[in-house]
């Protein structure tokens, strides 16, 4: 006896999909279709059976009349349980009571794969279950259409900021994920054994991407992981990220690097309306597409309006998480916008490689993007002169010999440049409107969680 027989499947065989459940259209009534996924809902009326097959891409109703299909068919159909994985090959015909117009009658049911009981249920509303008990399930809870939708649309946004900014002449970049040192600075970091000494898991890929500048690649981006040991828990931090960072050389001016993420964005959320509009529907989000430019505002008007709303913070202070919630609902009411640039943030803080604000006193030529009340994007120009930049790290309480790998080559002739780095899961927790940043992540890594 095989292993199939034993475990009651079948092989695919020379069956080959022909179809996604997406791709069955009343424009194929009367043909043949073979399609292949998971058992997502099953009815027993004893004499006629409903299956909703559901696969990667959406859903169709296989109706399963004993009069109309072969026992073989019908003995098979008695078989089936929620996530059940089957191949299904019939004929596409019209069904004027299904929503879609049509239904699929089966000539054949191959069982591909059991499934045992499921610890959570996949049916969208079914059951309301709890985030920890989803997440502890992630790889069936992803099945959710509606979950799966998140990564959908997440991908959409990453792939035409890519494609936006390899079309004004970026390279795609890898960068080292353990360093010799902190790049932000602070006791923020996951500290590994690397062999006989320390190393750490990378914070951003910062320098990196600056020396790659001064490595002649003009401009550079990259989309990777980032590592941030801070002990929060709250519904916008997790431990690790992926950042989307990208820098530029031969800038004017910090707003060249905002025009460029302007543009960027500009462009990835109008093909993400587009290319992803069926999980976009599926998740009840109207995209709107931000005019561009992007309102800009100094971050002392920034601390002008939360004082106005109640606040009492000097312009040295940090917006903190209820300071931009505050600012969300202001900017829309007296700008008509949710994307927002905050300018000119205190040198205290930001990180030692920022430049020195040539216009504003005690500021620096640097930003934040904050969108519907979160910032999402940190930037800015960096300081390209040698000596400012050692004096800078000096001020900041580091010592420039534990960077010289950083700073040595600046020694050497660095242009201007400028460049940020973008938070994807932030950015794609507030365009869907998801209230805790672990449901924008594939596999969320916080203080409590390190599986699966």
């Amino acid at each position: 006896m095989t292993y199939y027989e034993r475990s009651g499947t079948e092989p695919i065989g020379d069956q080959q999909r022909t179809h996604h459940a997406n791709e069955v259209t009343a424009d194929l009534i009367g043909s043949q279709v073979v399609l292949m996924g998971w058992v997502h809902i099953i009815r027993d009326k004893g004499k006629i059976k409903f299956l909703i097959l559901r696969d990667e891409r959406g859903s169709v109703q296989v109706t399963i009349p004993q009069k109309k299909v072969s026992a073989t068919v019908f003995e098979t159909s008695a078989l089936l349980k929620p996530e059940t994985v089957v191949s299904v090959r019939g004929t596409v015909v019209e069904a004027k009571q299904v929503e879609s117009g049509f239904e699929i009658i089966p000539e054949d049911i191959r069982v591909l794969n059991t499934a045992e009981r499921l610890p959570i249920d996949v049916v969208e509303g079914k059951v309301d279950i709890e985030l920890d008990t989803r997440l502890n399930n992630r790889i069936l809870d992803l099945r959710k259409p509606s979950i799966n939708a998140i990564f959908r649309v997440q991908h959409s946004l990453v792939r035409f900021s890519r494609e936006y900014l390899e079309s004004q002449g970026f390279v795609e970049i890898h960068t080292p994920k353990l360093v010799a040192e902190a790049t932000e600075g602070g006791a923020n970091l996951f500290e590994v054994k690397y062999f006989e000494r320390k190393a750490y898991l990378a914070q951003s890929p910062q320098f990196y991407k600056q020396l790659m500048l001064l490595a002649g690649f003009d401009r550079v981006f990259e989309i990777a992981p980032v590592f941030r040991a801070e002990k929060h828990n709250t519904r916008r931090h997790v431990n690790e990220y992926t950042s989307f960072d990208f820098e530029m050389a031969w800038i004017r001016g910090v707003e060249d690097v905002m025009k460029m993420e302007e543009r960027m964005l500009h462009h990835s959320f109008s093909k993400t309306r587009k290319h992803a509009a069926r999980e976009l529907e599926l998740l009840g989000i109207n995209l709107d597409v931000p005019s561009v430019p992007f309102k800009r505002i100094k971050y002392a008007e920034a601390i002008e309006l939360v004082n106005e709303a109640g606040k009492d913070l000097a312009v040295t202070d940090d917006l903190d998480p209820e300071c931009e919630r505050i600012l969300g609902d202001i900017f829309p009411e007296k700008y008509g916008t949710d994307m927002v640039f905050i300018t000119h943030y205190p040198i205290e803080l930001r990180p030692a490689y920022t430049m020195p604000s040539l216009t504003d006193e005690g500021m620096t030529e640097s930003f934040d993007l904050t969108y519907k009340g979160m910032e999402i994007t940190t930037g800015g120009q960096r300081i390209h002169l040698y000596d400012l930049l050692v004096e800078r790290f000096k001020a900041k309480g580091f010592d420039p010999e534990a960077f010289a790998f950083y700073l040595d080559p600046f020694k050497y002739g660095a242009p201007p440049h400028g460049g940020l780095g973008l938070g994807v899961e932030r950015l794609t927790m507030q365009l869907l409107g998801i209230d805790n940043i672990r449901e924008a992540t594939l596999l969320p890594r916080d203080r409590d969680r390190l599986t699966p």
